[in-house]
């Protein structure tokens, strides 16, 4: 028996020892990856900071991807007459280390206009995924706030992040990647908003509904409500809006929307622009349901100027 439990103890050391082994090379290797995707989340972060230091009122994009494909703020900045900082970049890192992060660095007169995925509010899609784990071991300062939701997300994040790595060093890694999994640091422009796609043709896409949308997350809608509400008490004023989605898809999940936007009205966290006017034509998107080409991007920020001008002007 001795010989057995000695053997475990062994064992259990050497797994933990390549977990950590495997965990110094994915380190590593997101580190020498400066012009990658997610490093350009602490491009942004620093914009934050600074309007923080500087004390300047800005105006903050606040979501997924959606939001980093489908803004110009240099339009809404010069129609404004505020900075704008879009705040974009991926669904994975949760809606709620979003919102954290963000929320150091807001003080009174600045304008958050939050726009987040519908999935973000139900099941556990709040609290983030292989994004988040990527951010984290970048620099894992960010678990600042970490509930154990998004401890377990980080959990199978990395999971996630030894398969892929595993995979490409096998060169069994899937070649077919998304368009965003191409894009780079230097394909935002000084805004943070993503401008690559600008001037390229539509890629094709399937319309599909965006993952589970059967239960609501209570717990997490209290959050982001209660979220809200003390940064308007400290004289953030909070605009939120959808999601940009294509229609086709739009009406696929319209329905399982209805008592997600009736719980929203309840909690004072109602759009500014209808979930319909939101629901662009396909033609206007540019690889997924919820990226918009640049014709959509004009169409959008005119949008979200006329919700942001007193008297819709």
């Amino acid at each position: 028996m001795k010989h057995f439990f000695k053997k475990l103890i062994l064992l259990g050391f050497l797994f933990g020892c390549a977990v950590l082994f495997f965990i110094l090379l994915i380190t590593i290797s997101l580190h020498s990856k400066r012009d990658d995707y997610f490093m350009e989340f602490f491009v942004k972060r620093k914009m934050l900071v600074d309007k923080h230091h500087q004390k300047t009122p800005s105006i903050i994009l606040l979501g997924g991807s959606n939001v980093a494909f489908g803004f110009n703020s240099e339009i809404l900045q010069d129609s404004l007459n505020m900075p704008v900082i879009n705040m974009g970049l991926g669904a994975g890192q949760g809606l709620k280390f979003m919102l954290d992060n963000a929320s150091k660095y807001l003080t009174e007169g600045d304008i958050l206009v939050i726009a987040a995925e519908y999935h973000h509010f139900f099941g556990n899609d709040a609290y983030g995924n292989t994004d988040l784990a990527s951010l984290f071991y970048i620099d894992p300062s960010i678990n600042e706030g970490f509930n154990m939701k998004q401890v377990k997300a980080l959990t199978f994040g990395t999971k996630n992040l030894f398969r892929d790595y595993l995979l490409s060093l096998l060169g069994l890694k899937n070649k077919d990647i998304a368009f965003s999994q191409s894009c780079k640091v230097s394909d935002f422009n000084s805004h943070g908003d993503l401008v690559r796609h600008w001037t390229l043709p539509p890629q094709h896409y399937s319309h599909v509904s965006p993952g589970d949308l059967k239960t609501i997350n209570m717990p997490f809608l209290d959050y982001y409500e209660n979220a809200v509400a003390a940064l308007r008490n400290r004289g953030v004023q909070v605009i939120i809006i959808p999601p940009s989605f294509a229609e086709t898809s739009y009406k696929m999940i319209e329905e399982r929307l209805i008592p997600l936007f009736s719980e929203f009205e309840k909690r004072d966290l109602g759009f500014a622009i209808p979930p319909q006017e939101s629901a662009y034509p396909d033609s206007l998107f540019f690889d997924t349901h919820y990226h918009l080409g640049y014709e959509g991007v004009l169409i959008r920020t005119n949008q979200l100027i006329r919700a942001m001008k007193p008297g819709g002007e």
